[in-house]
């Protein structure tokens, strides 16, 4: 990459100049990005015995493989340049179908540093910038140098913030790196958590019974049965235990701040304002050794589904924790909230014609501060939604529930992981409980200092009951 010019590095004093041509990225950085394709190449060259029996032609095709993609990775690498404009971040990619994207200073939220391993081993980084209202790839620009990266960030957070507030963010990281962190989740203890997981036990029991229907009953249903149940057991495994692992929370000036990942390090901020809810998940055997799973709706970022993550997928507050940890960082993200204090409202007895196990866990409780509805036997679901980031409330009731006298309240928040129901409350409970719940959002919306309005969306609406005229929401088991 060329040299920086005066707005790439941002020095104070400095007058800001726009590259009218842009520059380009890192030259390795095709290399970076589509080193999987090699190596799936040669895994597949292994796995071939008839390749294996022709090396010349393998290796030929293998060759093919790898200049192939260098070529695909270097016009991609050519046709993408970024530039600094007056009030913007300017992208343009694409040599088939062009793309632009304008990331404006003000929008942008915070911006991280980050090192994926095979970029870590040639010393390379990208940005990672929080945009309001954007996607997680639209603030990824990757890769450069690190140097190069950290100048860059430094240019762009003086255009967002101010060059005094870029200043003290710098200070504050420095002072972070040296303070100890609040709370750090064991290895041992993400793993335990990973192999006493639904999905996990459920593909371990799969697996179990497919190998004795194969050896003693002599039941052959074939290898291709036998791979998503392994991939079942693989995939938590890494994407929990090698994704968090090392999982630290410590403080900073503008809110929590989290680390994890073994070969990806990823660092992430929580500013206390765009927080838009939190989810506790706790399935059936963690909740016997007292563990769960926190999870934030973060305004901006949270409940985009991209590089294969799973739908509504928000932050990660804490993957695996105690309930005293459990409350120490709800009581961080929310300064004065206590769970256990807050009185919980159990559905009537006649719930349990829809729910014949898990009615008594379908209950849901307020305070000052928020609303929150649990649910879910085999996996319990614990929904906390802000009284000033309620975006609207609504009544739902199926023809069944007309029959019982029973009615769902759905308290609508920014997309997420929370999904905040009061399922199957009394009818005439629940009218009450949405005309409750709008006063109680609209006072906390005038008393409450929010933090700056961003562009976000409501959930959308269930396919199992998005009307009051559709089908009950009793043959939904999603949350059993």
């Amino acid at each position: 990459m060329s040299e920086p010019t005066p707005a790439q590095t941002g020095q104070p004093g400095e007058t800001a100049v726009v590259d009218p041509s842009g520059a380009r990225l890192h030259p390795l950085t095709p290399f970076v990005r589509g080193w999987g394709y090699f190596v799936v190449a040669a895994v597949a060259l292994v796995n071939n015995e008839g390749l294996r029996q022709n090396l010349t032609f393998a290796g030929i095709g293998l060759a093919a493989v790898l200049v192939g993609g260098i070529l695909l990775g270097a016009l991609s690498w050519w046709f993408t340049k970024w530039q600094l404009t007056g009030d913007a971040i300017r992208v343009d990619s694409g040599f088939l179908f062009r793309r632009t994207r304008i990331i404006r200073f003000d929008r942008i939220q915070a911006i991280d540093v980050a090192q994926p391993f095979v970029a870590r081993l040639f010393g390379m980084a990208e940005l990672r910038m929080d945009v309001a209202g954007g996607g997680k790839s639209d603030g990824k620009l990757s890769y450069f140098t690190y140097d190069e990266a950290q100048r860059l960030r430094t240019t762009l957070l003086i255009r967002a913030k101010g060059e005094k507030a870029a200043e003290q963010q710098e200070q504050v990281q420095q002072a972070e790196a040296e303070a100890p962190p609040l709370l750090t989740v064991p290895t041992n203890r993400l793993l335990g958590a990973t192999l006493l997981s639904s999905t996990v036990v459920g593909s371990v029991g799969a697996l179990i019974w497919l190998i004795a229907g194969t050896m003693v009953l002599d039941f052959h249903v074939g290898l291709f049965a036998a791979l998503p149940l392994l991939f079942g057991v693989v995939r938590p495994i890494w994407k929990q235990v090698v994704g968090n692992h090392g999982f630290t929370l410590s403080e900073s000036s503008h809110g929590l701040r989290t680390k994890r990942g073994l070969f990806d390090v990823q660092r992430q901020t929580i500013p206390p304002g765009r927080v838009q809810g939190l989810l506790i998940t706790e399935p059936l055997i963690w909740r016997l050794l007292g563990w769960s799973r926190v999870e934030l709706d973060i305004a901006g970022v949270a409940g985009q589904k991209e590089d294969g993550e799973d739908d509504h997928e928000g932050a990660q507050l804490l993957p695996v924790g105690e309930r005293s940890e459990v409350a120490y960082v709800l009581g961080r993200v929310l300064p004065g909230f206590d769970l256990a204090r807050i009185q919980l409202h159990r559905a009537p007895e006649r719930a349990k014609w829809l729910r014949p196990i898990s009615w008594r866990f379908l209950t849901y409780g307020v305070d000052d501060q928020v609303m929150i509805t649990t649910r879910g036997w085999v996996s319990r679901r614990t929904s906390i939604v802000l009284h000033h980031k309620t975006q609207s409330v609504r009544l739902e009731q199926g023809p069944i529930q007309r029959r019982l006298g029973l009615a769902n309240v759905h308290v609508d928040t920014p997309l997420g992981p929370t999904d905040a129901i009061a399922l199957h409350r009394d009818q005439y409970e629940a009218a009450a409980l949405v005309q409750a719940q709008a006063d109680r959002a609209r006072e906390a919306r005038r008393t409450v200092s929010a933090s700056v309005a961003v562009q976000t969306q409501p959930n959308a609406p269930r396919p199992d009951g998005a009307s009051s005229s559709a089908a009950s929401p009793a043959d939904d088991s999603s949350d059993r």
